[in-house]
């Protein structure tokens, strides 16, 4: 997991202490925030390893282990709001995706999200297409959001979260795609100037499970509590996430950071650039059911509301 302080951290913070309340202090979780440097993949290898006990990993990186349940999730542009991404994490799919944890010897308990992803970019906002053109941006290891960055003409640079900072402050990498909470707890926002507000690329869940040894060691009534609790930490993510009350926007604004907004036109135009991902990816029957059903919710849920504006000078 990242901080403690980033939307993933405030879920699992809550997760945690609902096992408490409904064990009575009897089962606790041991949180590890930035463990393993913030590396997904290490977290994952060592979750299926039994080095700990369990973890919540970004469900962008299990293709990379050839788990391709959650490969619809990061499908660009599929998920572009919470009240859709609400409505999948709501429904059967997500206990279908949750399946594809057992190949890694890993039991699946909850998929919660850490906000929407937006490209950051250390100059002129990503609005369109062209914007993207070449561009050195860097990616999570993770094959479909390399497709993804590679589909709208960057040049996507895989590197863990911890090289992330530095890589844009020398150069190396002239953008990122991350939600606010990110940007915010890794002071991102020192290292770049501008993020696009409503272009919303993919959501970004993480996957918690535990090592399935581990899980078969305890009692039915310890399990029955690690169920409970995340069953409602999906929920629990997206209420931070839409959290009315939050400073996010204004602090990332007072910090220096401003906004941009693609024009209409330029947000269909990015959707069609990627059409070669959806091709790709849903050769895959699995991945192709899943984008069909996401797609039937996506037209069954209205649009959400229109995003309050900006403060006074955030606006690129």
């Amino acid at each position: 997991m990242t901080t403690a302080q980033h939307p993933y951290g405030l879920a699992l913070q809550a997760f945690a202490d609902k096992v408490a309340a409904d064990s009575g202090g009897k089962l606790a979780i041991n949180l590890l925030p930035t463990y393993g440097g913030g590396n997904d993949l290490t977290l994952l290898d060592d979750v299926s390893g039994g080095t700990v006990d369990g973890g919540s990993v970004s469900s962008a990186v299990w293709d990379g282990k050839e788990v391709t349940s959650f490969e619809a999730l990061q499908m660009p542009f599929l998920i572009t709001s919470y009240s859709v991404l609400s409505g999948v994490l709501n429904s059967p799919i997500a206990a279908d995706m949750l399946k594809g944890t057992e190949k890694l010897g890993i039991t699946g308990l909850a998929i919660h999200e850490g906000g929407l992803r937006k490209p950051l970019v250390n100059g002129a906002c990503l609005k369109a297409p062209a914007d993207f053109k070449g561009a050195k941006i860097r990616s999570v290891e993770s094959p479909v959001l390399v497709d993804g960055l590679s589909a709208l003409g960057a040049n996507p640079t895989p590197l863990p979260l911890a090289d992330v900072y530095l890589a844009l402050k020398q150069g190396t990498v002239d953008a990122m795609e991350a939600n606010l909470g990110l940007v915010f707890t890794q002071k991102f926002y020192e290292v770049t100037q501008c993020i696009t507000g409503n272009v919303n690329l993919w959501p970004f869940p993480t996957v918690l499970g535990m090592n399935t040894e581990k899980w078969n060691s305890l009692s039915e009534e310890e399990q029955g509590w690690l169920t409970d609790a995340a069953a409602e930490i999906d929920d629990e993510s997206i209420s931070i996430l839409t959290n009315p009350s939050s400073t996010l926007v204004a602090d990332l604004c007072a910090a220096g950071l401003k906004f941009g907004t693609a024009t209409p036109a330029n947000q269909t135009a990015l959707r069609a650039a990627v059409e070669p991902v959806y091709e790709k990816y849903t050769a895959n029957e699995e991945t192709d059911a899943f984008v069909t059903a996401i797609e039937k919710i996506k037209a069954e849920t209205p649009a959400p509301p229109a995003p309050a504006p900006y403060p006074d000078g955030c606006a690129e």
